[in-house]
């Protein structure tokens, strides 16, 4: 079986975008609301699936903070933790379709749980209205600081070493986290063990730093503020090509590893049924946000590429990301539960 194509990050992933566009726009059709409807006149809440501080949470709020301040109605940032997504993912899909209840997820939520999971309570693509394609990252495989090894091929003489598993954590079953960390059991011939955090990353961190945990995967822009305060090292990071964020991360690419080139990415969607004007506004103001120079300054700050697509971009894109991904998941040799 050969290794998925790699995904290049940057200019690359825009092209895809407009190349997908022009093979696949369809136009839907959708709830209409009278011109002179406003729209908001009360809070919007902003839904994701990762811990206060985690990769979701932090974008989710960027864009919240100024969508609050454009609309002149507070937008709330709510975390529904836990089964990789699909509580916060079921509970955006059954939501009002009026606009009032937005889900921000990654290509975890909307893409690999259809591909690992034999049933799901919502269907990602007839459930929800894709609004954009906000950022693209990579994910960064990390160990504590202390840890014996700051190479994969070192990590690699250490696992066959130690006599037992090396234990890896992810943001949950069915992750890339977890395709990747199989993907790596699988190439590199050695025994690790899944363990899932209903937390997400940073509940991994802490054990990973409290020494319980060997290794973990988390996002980019997490593993470059860890790394830097000292707490962590990174030994890999997926995608095609070192980023402007970690320049010195060595890819698995670099390594010696196939199959890691995917990025990950964040991106917004509302309930099915929203009124086509409601959805411009949400998507309108999402793709705003992402103009602006400071929002754009502090998300590349962090490791990530911004998008802000639109919604037709979104759609094209999400049916060549199924594609890639369900590569991956047979590379890495998940069987969907």
């Amino acid at each position: 079986m050969h290794p998925p194509h790699a995904i290049e990050v940057r200019s690359p992933l825009r092209r895809r975008l407009a190349q997908g566009l022009l093979a696949t726009l369809v136009p839907l059709p959708l709830r209409t609301l009278a011109a002179d409807e406003p729209f908001p006149t009360r809070p919007v809440k902003f839904v994701n699936w990762s811990n206060p501080g985690g990769n979701l949470d932090t974008v989710g709020r960027v864009l919240a903070e100024y969508a609050a301040q454009r609309w002149g109605q507070a937008v709330i940032t709510e975390n529904k933790i836990g089964a990789s997504g699909i509580i916060a993912t079921d509970y955006v899909a059954k939501s009002p379709a009026d606009g009032y209840t937005v889900l921000i997820t990654s290509s975890t939520g909307q893409v690999t749980n259809a591909l690992v999971r034999l049933k799901l309570p919502y269907d990602p693509v007839k459930d929800f209205e894709p609004l954009s394609l906000l950022v693209a990252g990579n994910i960064a495989l990390i160990a504590a600081a202390n840890a014996p090894f700051d190479t994969l091929k070192d990590l690699v003489v250490h696992a066959k070493k130690l006599g037992r598993p090396l234990s890896y954590g992810s943001f949950g079953v069915g992750t890339s986290a977890h395709l990747y960390g199989e993907a790596l059991r699988r190439q590199a011939g050695i025994e690790m063990t899944h363990v899932p955090y209903k937390g997400g990353e940073l509940g991994a961190m802490n054990d990973l730093i409290g020494g319980s945990l060997d290794l973990s995967f988390m996002s980019q822009g997490n593993a470059k503020i860890h790394s830097q305060g000292g707490k962590v090292k990174i030994i890999a990071i997926s995608g095609a090509q070192r980023t402007q964020g970690l320049p010195d991360a060595p890819t698995f690419g670099e390594q010696g590893y196939n199959g890691f080139g995917l990025a990950g990415w964040i991106a917004a969607y509302a309930p099915a049924g929203v009124a086509r004007p409601v959805l411009a506004k949400l998507a309108g103001t999402l793709r705003e946000a992402l103009r602006q120079t400071d929002i754009a300054a502090r998300l590349e700050g962090l490791g990530y590429e911004v998008i802000g697509s639109t919604p037709d971009e979104l759609r094209a894109f999400y049916q060549d990301e199924y594609r890639r991904f369900a590569e991956l998941v047979k590379w890495a040799g998940i069987t969907p539960e």
